[in-house]
């Protein structure tokens, strides 16, 4: 007789074997393609929006089209997380992404706008090496596109495939883009070109909140012009001359918004932003109840605007705010001068000014 053990090891085999032949044959045979499957949950998702025919670039249409210049330790994930989100956006993240510093050669310049432009088209075409590098960082992987969704029924190799992901970025009537290693003087020239009808908003953070951001992330620790503010202060000085032009050049369609403010009023600076976009917003009270701001979870809630406070030592201030003191001021941030009399529940660094999106 066949022992009972034996037994019960063969019939786990056997429902295994039929979970298997059921996941990766059956499953995939019934289940739509990604785009069909993606197009069908946009209709659901963005029907309260009514006809967006005249915004996907599948019907011959405009879309929307946004961008978010910004630097690394900016804070600006908790607002990328609301863009992703968000029904009919699609999201671009860090399109850059294989060019490891801030990009200062001209002929590589050149080669990035031309692969921003291509991508807000949704052409993937000049895009592989973004591919290869966003595959290995999970961050990447969670903001761009639809990818986050998409995979969750598909195997990477269909939901990462850039035949896929032009013909979904296609279906979306919003497609917006997050640049970190391009400077904003490069980034302008974009705003000229009258068929990319394009939004421009810059994000600034208080280089000492930047720089106390970016001492807990793996891909800093090696990098010197990541981990010392030399580089972010002269880029952040240079952005604010550039960026006074542009508001008087582009009033519609470029804004500035200060990562400070956009956190201590969260509910009203995203709403100011997804105004200045053009773009519907939903469900955000929902994510921001009073006790959420107190979170450190970066994918869901802002980092406290003054944590720096707390995490820098006297000296490591002392040596930023030396180091960007002409960015400081130029952008309102009030240098600590008395440490023994600091807390972050008292002191306000931030000076009011009059360039910002409210």
């Amino acid at each position: 007789m066949v022992q009972r053990s034996t037994k019960f090891t063969g019939i786990c085999i056997a429902i295994y074997l039929v979970y298997a032949l059921f996941v990766f044959v059956a499953l995939p045979m019934l289940l739509p393609d990604p785009v069909a499957m993606t197009r069908t949950m946009l209709i659901q998702q963005t029907r309260h929006l009514g006809n967006l025919s005249n915004y996907t670039l599948e019907t011959g249409g405009c879309p929307i089209r946004s961008m978010l210049v910004t630097f690394r330790g900016s804070g600006a994930i908790s607002l990328l997380d609301h863009l992703t989100r968000q029904p009919g956006c699609y999201h671009h993240y860090s399109p850059l992404i294989s060019y490891k510093n801030r990009i200062t050669d001209k002929v590589k310049i050149e080669r990035a706008l031309d692969e921003l432009v291509s991508l807000y088209t949704c052409d993937y075409n000049h895009s592989m090496s973004m591919l290869t590098s966003g595959m290995k960082t999970p961050t990447f992987k969670n903001f761009y596109g639809t990818q986050w969704n998409t995979c969750v029924a598909y195997s990477s190799d269909e939901c990462w495939s850039p035949d896929t992901m032009s013909k979904i970025c296609k279906i979306f009537p919003f497609i917006n883009m997050s640049v970190y290693n391009l400077g904003l003087k490069y980034l302008s020239v974009l705003l000229m070109r009258k068929d990319l009808n394009l939004r421009m908003l810059l994000l600034v953070r208080d280089p000492r909140g930047t720089m106390a951001s970016r001492a807990h992330r793996p891909w800093c620790a090696n990098n010197p012009e990541c981990f010392q503010p030399n580089d972010l202060c002269t880029n952040m000085a240079t952005d604010y001359m550039i960026a006074e032009k542009l508001l008087q050049d582009y009033p519609d369609r470029f804004g500035i918004i200060r990562y400070e403010d956009l956190a201590m009023n969260p509910l009203q600076g995203l709403k100011a932003v997804f105004d200045f976009y053009g773009l519907p917003m939903k469900h955000a009270e929902e994510k921001f109840k009073p006790k959420g701001l107190l979170k450190k979870n970066k994918i869901l809630y802002f980092e406290r605007p003054m944590e720096w406070m707390d995490e820098l030592m006297p000296q490591e201030v002392r040596y930023i705010q030396h180091v960007c003191a002409e960015a400081m001021q130029l952008w309102g941030y009030r240098p600590v001068s008395v440490f023994a009399k600091v807390k972050s529940d008292t002191f306000v660094p931030l000076k009011k000014l009059p360039l910002f999106v409210k």
